[in-house]
């Protein structure tokens, strides 16, 4: 397999050549009279050229894509639909690596036969249900796209010298958070301001924090695992600077998951005592401080807060148990796909959706259950104020959707991944099970499992944590230290 790409790499240099003139001719021809036309024909003209690369470049392509569109669109020469690139990127990757020979990963099998599952029963519950027809590809797409990053790394993974490479893409993402949410708040003003490379997005600050944290996990489990003390010790404080980021932009609930899965991954992190000895003080620190200074952030801790704040995910999930009680078999199979309270449900609310989204260009409208739950956000300035005490969830929609099956399949494709994140030695495994017990919070506080941007750079993580190869004495050192990081942090 990776002779064949070697010697496919070696034969491109005249298909390249000719693929670059033919995308100049194109750009100087309709950059002028048709701009739109211009961006579809050299995604295009990419997209065929793309074609002969592996999987894994595709799977790096759609990360960037979610991470780096908005700050794209934000210059103004870019239009506004390469903030959906991400989806056919992804879909492809995975149709790629289907092609890539043999399949001898089980998450790789069992993930292709619950994605099949998942699709096929969208379609039983939308036929049930109604709706338009568009409704179950694009809400299986929405929810299962980070499961499609997954399985085209373990489906085709990629050499370990590529793993490294991705593994730098997972860090240097967060990394760029860092610059750009000083820049923001020093400009702007901190809060919702600092939005990182997801500027002009609703929710940018806080899907700009959790990116970060995914990063501050990274590096605690990289300081954790090495063997040197400058090393150990610049690990762990790149992972308090990159701490700092959701504070800046008031990204509350992402910290409040946060913490959770650092602790999971402390304790499921198999490390010589004298190591965490040594990270305890400096995250405590980081923490005890954040808290103390940041008034906002007490908020995570007061019991008042949580208990008025709950009373919204209880009132959203009654009234979905009420009309799958009303719908015959609807506990089973839902109230159709988009047709309660997922992120596809959500864009055909007009104070929702942006103009220029799919399904405002489709002309959807959103299900009464989607309204009547969205509604409760003006029923008291708790709701309305904040997002995690909204009655939107990521987990109650799956289930609203596609009811107890749809929500078993989701389910039973998660236990896979973290059944199969195997070596508690190994700190790919540990940062990927962190990821996912951040991940699984984050669904039940708002629509995050829907949220691409942050989602994606999960799965890359999860993805190589699955496929990360052992070497001596059980260690992964052999994969090397990231090149994207300052020297001091290696």
């Amino acid at each position: 397999m990776q002779s064949s790409h070697a010697s496919l790499s070696k034969s491109l240099t005249s298909s390249q050549v000719v693929f670059v003139i033919i995308a100049f001719l194109v750009t100087g021809v309709t950059i002028v009279e048709a701009p739109v036309v211009t961006w579809i024909l050299l995604g295009s003209l990419i997209g065929l050229f793309m074609l002969q690369f592996p999987p894994y470049v595709w799977v790096s392509s759609a990360v960037l894509a979610a991470s780096f569109s908005r700050l794209l669109v934000a210059t103004g020469f870019v239009p506004t639909g390469i903030n959906y690139l991400h989806f056919p990127l992804a879909l492809t990757a995975a149709v790629v690596a289907t092609t890539g020979g043999a399949c001898l990963h089980s998450v790789a099998r069992s993930t292709a036969i619950s994605c099949g599952a998942l699709l096929f029963f969208s379609f039983v519950s939308w036929a049930l249900n109604g709706g338009e027809f568009l409704r179950p590809p694009l809400n299986w797409l929405v929810f299962l796209e980070p499961f499609l990053i997954v399985y085209a790394l373990v489906r085709t993974p990629p050499p370990v010298d590529k793993q490294k490479l991705l593994w730098n893409l997972a860090l240097a993402i967060p990394i760029v958070q860092f610059p750009l949410a000083l820049w923001q708040g020093l400009t702007g003003g901190w809060g919702d301001t600092v939005q990182g490379t997801f500027v002009g997005m609703g929710a940018g600050h806080h899907v700009a924090g959790g990116v970060a944290l995914i990063g501050s996990l990274i590096c605690v489990a990289r300081g954790l695992s090495a063997a040197v003390f400058k090393e150990r010790l610049a690990w762990l404080l790149g992972g308090a600077l990159l701490f700092v980021v959701p504070v800046l932009s008031d990204a509350k609930q992402n910290i409040a998951a946060f913490l959770p899965a650092l602790m999971l991954l402390m304790i499921i992190f198999r490390i010589p005592w004298t190591r965490l000895v040594m990270a305890l003080p400096i995250l405590t620190l980081v923490v005890l401080l954040a808290f103390s200074y940041y008034l906002p952030l007490q908020a995570v801790t007061s019991l008042t807060t949580i208990n008025r704040g709950i009373l919204a995910k209880k009132q959203g999930f009654s009234i979905i148990a009420n009309k799958l009680s009303d719908n015959p078999g609807g506990w089973l199979f839902g109230l159709g796909p988009g047709n309660s309270i997922s992120r596809v449900a959500l864009m055909g609310l007009e104070a929702y959706g942006k103009p220029d989204s799919p399904i405002a260009l489709l002309g959807w409208s959103a299900a009464p259950t989607t309204r009547e739950i969205w509604a409760m956000g003006y029923q008291s300035w708790l709701f309305y104020g904040s997002s995690v005490w909204s009655g939107i969830s990521s987990w109650l929609g799956l289930f609203g959707d596609l009811g107890l099956i749809g929500l078993g399949i989701y389910l039973w494709m998660s236990w896979q991944l973290w059944r199969n994140l195997k070596g508690p030695h190994k700190w790919e495994a540990s940062v990927a099970k962190g990821v996912l017990i951040m991940v699984g919070i984050l669904g039940v506080m708002y629509s995050w499992l829907e949220e691409p941007g942050f989602t994606l750079i999960a799965a890359l993580i999860v993805g190589l944590g699955l496929i990360a190869r052992e070497g001596r004495n059980g260690s992964v050192q052999n994969l090397g230290r990231p090149q994207l990081i300052p020297a001091a942090w290696r």
